[in-house]
Formats: C-alpha cells, sequence, structure tokens
C-alpha cells in the first residue's frame, strides 16, 4: 500500500464507494507515516488548488450599472455589539450589481484591513466599472467614492429596516454566513478570501449549474499548478 500509484488507485475506490470507510482507515492506517500523511493532506490541497480556480481574474466579471455596497463582519458569535465597531471580527466589503427587473446578476466580495475610505474606495475601484451607479448607507467612510463613480447615499434615519435600503447585499451576507456555518461550521480569517471567492463564484454562475464541474476542472488545469509531494504533507 506504500506505492503511491496503488494509493491513488485505493483512495479513488473509496470516493467512488466501491469500498467502504471501515476498510479505507484500517488499510490506511497500515500505511508508513509519510504516506498516511499525504492520503490525509490530499483531500485538502485539492480543496486549495480548486478554490485558488476560483478566484477572479483581473478585469474579470465587473459590475456596472446600478451596484450596492456596504460591510460585513466575519468572526462568528460574540459578545459585545454587532456590525460596526465590534471587536474580534474580519471586515469585508460586499458588493451588488442590481439587474434591470430589480434582481442581481452579480456579487464579488473582499476582506478589507478597515472600513476606512482607502480601504473602500480601494475595493470599488476593484470589482466596479467607473461611473456606475454606486449605492450605499451615509457611512462618511463612502464619501471618497463620489470621485470614479455616481455615488448615491441612503440615509437610514427614521427606516424602520435599514437593511432594506440595500436589499441585495444583505441577503448575499445573509446566504454567506449560513453557507459558511452550515458547510464548513466556520472557517479562519487566514482563509476567508478563499473562501469569499468560491462563494460569489458559485453565485455568479448559479444559473450554469450543470456545466459548474467542467468549468472549475478546465480553470484548475488553466491556472493552478500540480501539487508536490512536500504540498501535500504540509498540511
Amino acid at each position: 500500500m506504500n506505492d503511491p500509484q496503488t494509493l491513488i488507485e485505493f483512495m479513488e475506490m473509496f470516493k467512488t464507494g466501491k469500498i467502504a470507510a471501515k476498510r479505507f482507515l484500517s488499510t490506511a492506517g497500515r500505511m508508513d507515516f509519510a504516506v498516511r500523511a499525504a492520503a490525509t493532506a490530499a483531500p485538502m490541497h485539492i480543496r486549495s488548488g480548486r478554490s485558488r480556480a476560483m478566484v477572479r481574474g483581473e478585469g474579470e466579471l465587473m459590475l456596472a450599472g446600478v451596484v450596492e455596497m456596504d460591510e460585513a463582519y466575519a468572526g462568528g458569535a460574540g459578545k459585545g455589539i454587532r456590525g460596526r465597531g465590534a471587536l474580534g471580527k474580519t471586515p469585508v466589503a460586499v458588493m451588488a450589481q442590481q439587474n434591470e427587473s430589480g434582481g442581481c446578476n452579480l456579487a464579488h466580495m473582499l476582506v478589507v484591513k478597515d472600513i476606512g475610505g482607502l480601504s473602500l474606495k480601494g475595493a470599488a475601484t476593484s470589482y466596479i466599472t467607473p461611473g456606475s451607479v454606486l449605492v450605499t448607507d451615509g457611512l462618511p467612510s463612502y464619501q471618497p467614492l463620489g470621485s470614479g463613480f455616481d455615488h448615491q447615499p441612503l440615509v437610514a434615519d427614521g427606516v424602520e429596516n435599514p437593511a432594506e435600503l440595500l436589499s441585495w447585499v444583505h441577503i448575499i451576507i445573509s446566504n454567506l454566513k449560513r453557507w459558511l456555518l452550515d458547510v464548513f461550521h466556520g472557517v479562519s480569517a487566514k482563509h476567508l478570501q478563499s473562501y469569499l471567492d468560491e462563494f460569489c463564484y458559485r453565485f455568479n454562475r448559479r444559473s450554469e449549474r450543470t456545466d459548474l464541474l467542467r468549468r472549475v476542472l478546465n480553470r484548475c488545469v488553466r491556472y493552478t499548478k500540480p501539487a508536490t509531494y512536500a504540498q501535500l504533507v504540509a498540511f
């Protein structure tokens, strides 16, 4: 079982259901340490490669027209205030493009250093076509967006549910948090961007789900490098 090719064939049989999990674990326990480590890390590396393939390329799927923008905060439940000002959270810039019928065509998300004007302006210029109508709330940090975009801030004073002012970004934020919790049970700040990239890749191609596997495999071949043995055992 220490032969690499045999290991690959064995893992493929397990993945396709030709052998039971109990036998897989029993056989894996008889491997030497290095091969066992590679077997354990391989699925993690496959996920890492798939995530890199889902990263948006520079200038790819730029948002245009009417775009909503707001921030989200990742980091799990904690004590104290929620949202802006929460301690121990990672800020994320969230942008969603509206379509003519009021729906949402595309969305992008980016981990930002803070919610200052420079960080938010940098996120907007990376993902939104200049001249687009950019709708935000009244946070002063969004004021620099008036240079390069048709910035239209909305004031939430007197509004019973401020989330309704930017409905699509809040729907996307809600779906993201549910996806992270249900599928991954939370993620670390270190790897958060890769999960955001995957979520947006899937969301932006939700009408092409039957072709999603082929598209991801194609991007893996074109944009990611083969994994070395050292990379497999480094996890």
